[in-house]
């Protein structure tokens, strides 16, 4: 009988795509905050496009363990690493105006878009920005806890041509007569929900 121990496993030999797989799966905030860091190889597959597609810093535990202007730094380079190349991302309360710009800037191919208690995004200056260049591949958008007024959201909405699921959550500044007029302006929006207190109004 062989009492050998097993070899251990050298994932740093695992070929690239099989890594920058795994990854994707892992989640952009994890490999942005250690795998991507452990030897040559990963960071190597840390840099593949595909793997910062999507990013959710709303979920993840380390958000509520650092500090915002630290979060914003974070989502910048995973913004910069997804080489224009981000389909989703989803925000909290660290997001500003600027970071709200810089996303548009680079990521031409954004189709997922979720916010959440993010104040004093989407002024009058950063809808004008949404204005002239045009979010030409959202299909989703999602505001929750936002204070944005209603010119500010006709004219985003404006400027996302193939939008089709918007959901509005606790969005205070826009009121029930609101609703009528976005249902009438925005045929082409599938799906709209639209939520102030217990009770939700779904198209």
């Amino acid at each position: 009988m062989d009492d050998a121990a097993p070899s251990a496993r050298d994932w740093s030999s695992l070929p690239l795509d099989a890594l920058s797989s795994i990854f994707v799966r892992l989640g952009a905030l994890d490999v942005l905050m250690g795998a991507g860091l452990v030897c040559r190889s990963w960071l190597e597959a840390a840099n593949f496009p595909d793997v910062w597609r999507s990013i959710d810093m709303v979920k993840h535990d380390s958000v509520f363990l650092k500090g915002d202007a630290v979060l914003r730094e974070m989502a910048k380079v995973v913004i910069d690493r997804s080489d224009g190349q981000l389909r989703v991302f989803v925000g909290g309360m660290f997001v500003t105006d600027e970071l709200i710009k810089y996303i548009m800037e680079r990521s031409p191919l954004l189709t997922t878009l979720r916010l959440v208690s993010c104040f004093g995004v989407f002024s009058k200056q950063l809808a004008s920005v949404i204005k002239e260049s045009p979010l030409l591949e959202l299909h989703s958008l999602e505001l929750e806890n936002i204070d944005l007024t209603m010119r500010e959201l006709t004219t985003i909405l404006e400027s996302c041509p193939i939008l089709e699921v918007l959901g509005l959550h606790y969005c205070f500044l826009i009121n029930c007569s609101d609703e009528h007029t976005l249902r009438a302006k925005f045929t082409r929006i599938k799906s709209m929900t639209l939520k102030w207190d217990d009770e939700c109004c779904v198209d």
